[in-house]
């Protein structure tokens, strides 16, 4: 009565009823590992911008003695007091923010100690031209970021030459036409005294939620039951044919 289920019809169905349930369980594990992944960087996050607000050179002194890294420092929010060197000015082209696109002007600082940290002055609307940043002393209260890598999808920067537009933040890329070395961590603007042009907008906050991740992995499990049902459900029908 069973034999039926060797036909090669019968077997193509099941190679592929077995390969349909072991990639949606896959896909399951894929979105629940992106749920984890959100949830790690919220609670990262929330972290780090709970702490205490310090100078930059502390957190520079501790990359440097290795108590820290760029990657453990991100989010924190630091104060840098500095000039800016204008003739510097980078756009990171290719931004998007609250539904325009636009460029972020990414000018280099120089502290005290005459270290250079590359500033995220904001996002600028593509309409919009960038201008010089203030003069003088400058401080700024501010985020730290890390160096940003390729993208999928986003455009590659020339690996030599001098660029006037990047479509990456990768510091030691910039740093190859700096005056001198670029830290090891670049800032984002959220106070800047004094104030910086008008038309720059914020760089908007890190989104802090978990998407639809947990609820696409309940939905592979179910696709997963769905599919091993209606195969379970062709097979017994078969079988009632057979026997009445």
């Amino acid at each position: 009565m069973y034999k039926f289920l060797w036909r090669p019809l019968w077997l193509l169905l099941h190679v592929t009823v077995v390969a349909t349930v072991v990639l949606m369980i896959n896909l399951a594990f894929w979105q629940l590992s992106r749920y984890h992944e959100k949830v790690d960087f919220n609670a990262k996050v929330k972290l780090r911008t709970s702490e205490p607000i310090v100078p930059i050179e502390v957190l520079l002194e501790e990359i440097i003695d290795g108590s820290e890294t760029p990657a453990s420092v991100e989010w924190r929010t630091v104060v840098v007091t500095g000039e800016y060197l204008n003739s510097e000015t980078v756009e990171a082209v290719n931004r998007a923010q609250d539904g325009y696109s636009g460029k972020d002007p990414l000018t280099p600082l120089r502290l005290a100690n005459e270290k250079l940290v590359l500033i995220n002055r904001g996002f600028l609307p593509l309409a919009q031209t960038v201008k010089a940043a203030p003069s003088g002393k400058v401080e700024i209260v501010g985020r730290v970021r890390t160096t940003e890598t390729r993208r999928r999808f986003r455009i590659s920067d020339p690996s030599k030459g001098e660029l006037l537009e990047v479509s990456n933040i990768d510091l030691p890329r910039l740093s190859q036409q700096m005056p001198s070395e670029l830290a090891p961590i670049y800032v984002e603007v959220l106070e800047s005294r004094p104030r910086d042009a008008k038309a720059l907008s914020l760089i908007a906050e890190p989104a802090l939620s978990t998407g639809s991740h947990l609820s696409y992995t309940f939905q592979w499990f179910m696709f997963a039951l769905f599919v091993i049902g209606g195969w379970v459900t062709v097979i017994r029908r078969k079988i009632k044919t057979l026997t009445s």
